[in-house]
């Protein structure tokens, strides 16, 4: 049922992903008491001067000397079963950052903490809504059976994250490189528009990042939904411009859904041009503040999650088999 009280809200982890969490939630709902827990004071003290937060907090021992209604952890990725199943018995409903985590060990700790109840992973790509008209698009029919996905994307790393060698990216244990920072949410995608992978082979390098020795360049293959579906999918960290495009190409068309531009089109067999969607003309903000909207209905029970804890293991695995997969079973070409 909606709150007739101000909603409290945790968000755990100041770094750039918890300030843009923190300040989505502020911006949907003006009455909420918002809280953050991080272990550094400088960052503590700026947020708070910055949003007006009544209330911050050095550890979660502090946080959960209260109960929350939602909470949100932001924290690296290794940390988050740890900090989810801290506040299993102090809040109502969960959000946790991509990935799920590093390991699958865990997991079963963090199913039994908070079975039953609302747990969401922030895959944030599930409430855009050129993802969301391909999904409608392939579940129609109207194209025929989803045969390929092509998905290619980059950014120049450092000027969107000048701070990536000071950070949790420096390192796979603690969630970084290419592969659990950004493909991760490329196979996401594809495994919510085609289904479940079953096998994956990914080659993956340091190219051009300075700084750092993890991956900055991921080109993985595989196939989804029983081996119906073949995919192929890259991407970047160094190259100049910020663009995303993927192709979904079916038995009766293929439907293209271009990110930077904030459209998709569709191309039926015979058709001599595409036919393109008015362009989404969004803000990156909007697209959190819509996860912040679904998630906190979804905590009201008026709505399923976006993202389950059941899908986003499984992105989990794809995630590892990468790892594991990079640079091996190659045939030399004599």
């Amino acid at each position: 049922m909606p709150q007739s009280n101000p909603r409290k809200i945790l968000i755990v982890g100041g770094g750039s992903i918890g300030e843009r969490h923190l300040r989505c939630f502020r911006d949907i709902d003006n009455d909420a008491e918002v809280g953050l827990c991080d272990v550094r004071e400088e960052i503590r003290s700026q947020l708070a001067q910055r949003y007006g937060l009544a209330k911050t907090f050095a550890d979660l021992s502090e946080a959960t000397q209260q109960h929350w209604d939602a909470a949100v952890i932001c924290t690296p990725a290794h940390l988050h079963v740890a900090h989810a199943v801290a506040l299993a018995e102090h809040a109502d409903a969960l959000m946790i950052e991509k990935p799920l985590s590093t390991s699958l060990d865990d997991i079963p700790r963090l199913r039994g903490a908070w079975a039953g109840r609302v747990v969401n992973i922030a895959y944030v790509l599930r409430v855009n809504p050129l993802v969301q008209a391909a999904k409608q698009i392939l579940e129609s029919g109207e194209m025929g059976d989803l045969l390929e996905v092509v998905a290619s994307s980059g950014q120049h790393f450092p000027t969107f994250r000048p701070a990536y060698r000071e950070i949790y990216y420096t390192r796979h244990e603690t969630g970084g490189g290419a592969i659990q920072d950004a493909a991760t949410h490329q196979f996401n995608m594809v495994q919510y528009l085609a289904g479940d992978f079953d096998w994956v082979f990914c080659d993956s390098g340091h190219q051009a990042l300075e700084g750092v020795e993890v991956e900055d360049t991921v080109h993985l293959t595989g196939r989804t939904g029983g081996g119906r579906t073949m995919v192929n999918a890259s991407l970047n960290q160094f190259m100049a411009p910020n663009e995303t495009v993927v192709r979904l190409n079916c038995r009766g068309g293929s439907v293209k859904l271009v990110f930077h531009e904030q459209n998709i089109g569709t191309l039926r067999h015979g058709d001599d041009d595409w036919t393109w969607n008015p362009p989404a003309k969004l803000e990156r903000d909007d697209l959190f503040r819509e996860q912040a909207r679904r998630f906190l209905a979804a905590a009201d029970g008026q709505e399923p999650v976006r993202c389950t804890l059941d899908e986003a293991e499984h992105t989990l695995k794809v995630n590892l088999a990468a790892l594991k997969s990079a640079g091996r079973e190659r045939v030399e070409i004599v």
